[in-house]
Parts: structure tokens; C-alpha cells; sequence
């Protein structure tokens, strides 16, 4: 086997691209137009492909190969093999093409709702705290065009301090 990693944080909610090329025992593994050149491993030209390809998941558990890991949870789109459009073959529901579970011909954008904070010293939201818990998980996005300013701010219990999240100088801050 051959493994090449490639491409880093792709979770972010953007289109990304890949295409996989081989030719013989060159491959070139190209992600977001940067492109890893490679040549197989063995001593065969040939690319045995399995009877089937499985886009966005396994569809048999315990398959030899198969690994142990969630199924795809996003969008594909432009997916072509060999030259053949998948996905257009899978909407006119053509026989070579098998879909299974939750699989729709759309994607959708995340709903999201910004709010804007316009006074740098009268502006803020305010949300009760849940005394004697355990854990905290707090996330968020943000864009400003300021490089300081305050994020997230609570009193910890107990006069054990603050817990801070701010900009200073266009670096992110957590100060607990």
C-alpha cells in the first residue's frame, strides 16, 4: 500500500477540489491545486479496481480494505470518474448507479445568523451562567477588522479569576 497525505484544514466549510490521476505507477494526488506526484508501490502497471467504488462511505462493513471511520457528512459535487459524470447518472437513476440512504441532489448552506456589535463600549450580549458545572464548551466565529477587543468574558466562581477571550494586537488570547 501507498498512503500520501495531503491538504490541511478542510473542514471549514469551503468548496475544496481533488483529482486523483494514474497512469501506470504514476499517481498525481492533487487537493485545492496542490498536487503530490508519486509512483506505486509492486511490481504491477495495472489498476485492479473492485467490482464497485463507493463515494461518501463503505457500504459493507467488514469488507477486506475497509476501515473504521464515519461515513462522509457534506457535499460533493463535480464528481466525475474517468470522464463519466456519477452524479448525473445517479439523478436519472440509471442501473450501473446504486444510492443508498440519505442521499439528496442539493446542498445547502449552513443557516447562519451574524450579529454585529457596533459600539466598541456600549455593545455586548449577556447569558446567564449555570453555577457548579462540570465542563464548558463555547464556540464561535468572528471576523473584525480591529486588532483588539474583547470576545468572551465571565467571572469564574469561587474568586477564582476570570476566563477571557480577546483580541490584542491581532492575536487570539484565552486567559483563564
Amino acid at each position: 500500500h501507498t498512503s500520501v497525505t495531503l491538504g490541511s484544514l478542510l473542514d471549514d466549510q469551503h468548496w475544496h477540489s481533488v483529482l486523483i490521476e494514474r497512469f501506470n505507477k504514476q499517481v498525481n494526488f492533487t487537493v485545492d491545486k496542490h498536487t503530490q506526484h508519486f509512483r506505486t508501490k509492486g511490481d504491477s502497471d495495472h489498476l485492479d479496481i473492485d467490482y464497485e467504488l463507493s463515494f461518501g462511505g463503505i457500504p459493507v462493513p467488514g469488507k477486506p480494505g475497509t476501515f473504521q471511520r464515519k461515513n462522509f457528512h457534506g457535499c460533493i459535487e463535480n464528481l466525475y470518474y474517468n470522464g463519466v459524470n456519477v452524479i448525473d447518472l445517479a439523478k436519472r437513476r440509471k442501473p450501473q448507479i446504486y444510492t443508498v440512504g440519505n442521499v439528496t441532489f442539493l446542498c445547502s448552506e449552513p443557516q447562519i445568523v451574524p450579529i454585529t456589535f457596533i459600539s466598541a463600549s456600549q455593545s455586548y450580549l449577556l447569558l446567564p451562567g449555570t453555577p457548579q458545572i462540570d465542563g464548558l464548551s463555547v464556540s464561535f466565529q468572528f471576523r473584525t477588522w480591529n486588532k483588539d477587543g474583547l470576545l468572551l468574558f465571565t467571572k469564574l466562581s469561587e474568586n477564582s479569576g476570570p476566563l477571557l477571550v480577546y483580541l490584542r494586537g491581532g492575536r487570539l488570547t484565552l486567559l483563564i
